[in-house]
């Protein structure tokens, strides 16, 4: 595994290629915002990606009367953001296809030009009925003149983009006997549904994290390193994929497993099923770094909470790339 990226990177954005996108929103990093880390959770990056992608569709897709889905979500953290921090969204479009796009996007501290995260989302064109079709010519002619190269700095590290975690995915039926479940089985609420009964999709994430622990008891959010040091999990890279979204009533199950481990770093994947069809439903892709948030600095992961993450290290379930 590459090694992590630093948390403490205080140059601006200065790549060519940043001149060439479109500003596509703004925003403040607010209270509510704040984890337990003491920066913008990483919920809060997405968000703010979100806003660009629609901002650009908007742009592209004008009066289009199909939905453009978002079905992958890719983003690197570059530098943690505090309470306060002004940010904007700049975006372009990587790749035109038959039926999708897929769009790049930085999020950077406005007033001082350090790069937050950069992202890459996959969206394709559906009709009513959830058919994809193909992109007018209108919106192929718009999209291509908004085209621009992935900068060095927009790259992937650790998850690779070629890679397809959804066609490459273990069967319920494997996950379950390498024991690997993280939530118990629940059922989806209306709650967490459009008007339609369809899961939202601006929660996908929470496919994975909701519902009741297999490991009963609370979680530790923060970590006692050897030296006495508070240590909590930052997040550097995330890739969700999402095959389908189930229906309220749907019973569904999440399973995790690490596929990478270094010294300061830990890959995991994570897997949610419907349990009664075996249908996988998304993948959750996770680099985390092991950060002390008294120096805000990275630091090595402690033995025991390597142990753990060993226990269930499965190198051979990494997302591959399937012809």
């Amino acid at each position: 595994m590459p090694p992590p990226i630093g948390l403490r990177q205080d140059r601006p954005i200065t790549d060519a290629t940043t001149t060439d996108l479109t500003t596509t929103h703004h925003s403040v990093v607010t209270d509510d915002q704040i984890d337990h880390l003491g920066h913008m959770n990483v919920r809060f990056y997405g968000v703010n990606a979100q806003a660009g992608s629609r901002s650009l569709l908007a742009a592209i897709a004008t009066d289009d009367p199909r939905r453009f889905v978002p079905v992958d979500f890719y983003t690197r953290h570059h530098r943690e953001q505090l309470l306060g921090a002004r940010l904007v969204v700049r975006s372009g479009v990587v790749d035109v296809g038959v039926d999708q796009l897929r769009l790049y996007h930085e999020l950077a501290n406005e007033e001082t030009g350090t790069l937050a995260a950069t992202f890459v989302h996959r969206v394709v064109a559906e009709e009513a009925n959830g058919d994809r079709s193909p992109l007018s010519d209108d919106i192929t002619t718009r999209a291509r003149a908004m085209v621009v190269a992935i900068p060095e700095h927009g790259a992937t590290r650790s998850i690779s983009l070629e890679a397809d975690p959804v066609a490459s995915a273990p069967s319920l039926e494997r996950v379950r006997e390498l024991d690997l479940a993280m939530r118990q089985v629940r059922a989806v609420t209306p709650e967490e549904c459009d008007a339609s009964g369809t899961y939202l999709r601006s929660n996908a994430p929470m496919l994975t994290w909701a519902g009741e622990p297999v490991h009963r008891g609370n979680p530790e959010m923060l970590y006692e390193g050897p030296a006495g040091e508070r240590m909590g999990w930052a997040s550097m890279e995330t890739r969700i994929a999402i095959r389908r979204l189930p229906r309220a009533g749907d019973r569904v199950q999440s399973f995790s497993a690490v596929i990478g481990l270094a010294d300061k770093t830990s890959y995991r994947i994570q897997w949610v099923y419907e349990v009664d069809g075996g249908d996988l439903l998304t993948t959750f892709e996770i680099v985390n770094l092991a950060f002390d948030t008294g120096s805000r600095r990275p630091l090595s992961i402690p033995a025991r909470l390597r142990a753990a993450e060993q226990s269930v290290l499965h190198e051979e379930l990494a997302p591959r790339r399937v012809s």
